[in-house]
């Protein structure tokens, strides 16, 4: 385990304990961009949802198929009928409007557009599934063992996991590798037609010396923020995971950056790339969806009506918060990471519980799959296509389930703002 003697997250929760919704604040990092040193880290290997965070690495592969002449800024691609079903944040600009890679990476990395990571994944890649496995390929090359992507945009996913410390080497990147694209992350707005979109990261508006980076949000991740300032020839990294509202995160960066600034450079500090990673399933990521989505249920079950394939069962479980933890820790786990399929939680008959279920699956796919579970000592039954065809039979369609889709990734920072308190002050190692 890494020790760094000196202020972090923690530092900032006891001095708002009086303040309940500061508590439990999620992990943290804080280190230089050029040296990788390491100034104040915590918890920073512990898997966490990365929400928009996500369009990091997004930009980043498209940066580098800009730089290999696969694109050009000024090349338009189409908006399909599936990238602009995504919900906001988003540009809302029609199917089959052609834009160019250019716009689409300010709508993208300023406004945080859901389609437009979509474009951009489906212009470059063809689909979603063949840009998910280049960004797990880069991501594998980078050497983040706690990260796996499933869709470009951070739309949640429990198979959509990353560690404050590999979201930080990926901002790293981009700074070193691609200085020419900096402006993307620090733009104040995007215009869209006769629409100002703002950026959604007030850290930029709050710190003069702030230079981006982005921002992101579902109910499950809290409210997450990549940070970056310049001063005195220097340029820092923050990570904060798991905020319980964007004024909070942007103040949580804004504290670690200056505080930072006030630390002289230590060679004998941990570099970034030294922080241990905990494996795929050894934590299940926190769940941060009660503490900052109030009105929203925990858990939704699936609908059963839309069940198919073969299916494997993880268990029934009394409640349904008990059964999407299980669900979520046997997902991420290695034998779940690439299963595919879908995985949700589905309510039983008779108030007989909660089943923690993943289907759509091939039947050699899940014999197999079930079988990996068992020999890690974990519970696991196949369910054989005409079983899932009789339960999806018995389910009635969901009325609900052409309504369109919470807007979740919408991570605005101008929600619950507040100034730290007169006493916030950093610890000294």
């Amino acid at each position: 385990m890494l020790l760094v003697c000196v202020f972090g997250i923690s530092a900032i929760a006891s001095a708002w304990a009086e303040d309940k919704t500061v508590s439990n604040t999620g992990p943290s990092l804080l280190f230089d961009a050029f040296t990788g040193e390491v100034i104040s880290q915590e918890r920073a290997g512990e898997p966490w949802y990365p929400a928009s965070l996500t369009k990091l690495m997004t930009g980043y592969v498209v940066f580098r198929k800009i730089r290999s002449g696969v694109l050009k800024l000024d090349q338009k691609i189409p908006i399909s009928a599936l990238a602009h079903s995504q919900p906001a944040s988003h540009t809302g600009l029609p199917t089959g409007t052609m834009v160019t890679v250019d716009f689409a990476l300010q709508a993208m990395l300023v406004y945080s557009a859901n389609d437009m990571a979509y474009v951009l994944a489906e212009g470059t890649s063809g689909t979603i599934k063949n840009f998910a496995k280049e960004m797990n390929d880069v991501a594998k090359d980078m050497g983040l063992s706690a990260t796996h992507f499933e869709n470009p945009n951070g739309l949640f996913d429990p198979r959509q996991i990353t560690s404050a410390r590999d979201i930080g080497i990926i901002a790293a990147l981009i700074i070193n590798q691609f200085p020419e694209h900096s402006h993307y992350f620090a733009q104040e707005a995007v215009v869209v037609g006769k629409r100002r979109l703002p950026n959604h990261n007030s850290l930029i508006r709050l710190m003069p010396e702030a230079v981006g980076m982005k921002t992101g949000f579902v109910c499950n991740s809290g409210y997450n923020l990549v940070g970056s300032a310049i001063k005195g020839g220097r340029q820092l990294i923050s990570v904060v995971l798991g905020a319980r509202n964007g004024g909070q995160r942007a103040q949580l960066s804004q504290f670690l950056l200056q505080s930072g600034f006030e630390r002289p450079s230590d060679p004998q500090h941990p570099k970034v790339a030294e922080i241990v990673d905990q494996i795929y399933g050894a934590i299940v990521p926190a769940d941060m969806t009660k503490a900052v989505c109030k009105t929203k249920a925990p858990v939704t079950p699936a609908n059963a009506h839309n069940m198919s394939g073969w299916a494997v069962s993880f268990g029934i479980y009394p409640d349904a918060i008990k059964a999407d933890m299980a669900l979520r820790g046997r997902l991420i786990s290695p034998a779940g990471i690439e299963a595919g399929g879908t995985g949700g939680v589905i309510k039983m008959p008779n108030k007989a519980g909660y089943a923690a279920m993943l289907w759509n699956l091939e039947m050699a796919n899940s014999l197999s799959l079930c079988n990996q579970y068992k020999q890690d000592g974990a519970p696991c039954d196949v369910m054989p296509e005409t079983m899932i065809q009789q339960m999806a039979a018995a389910s009635p369609p969901d009325p609900n389930e052409n309504q369109p889709a919470t807007d979740e990734g919408s991570d605005n920072d101008n929600l619950g703002f507040r100034s730290p308190p007169k006493n916030l002050k950093s610890k000294k190692p």
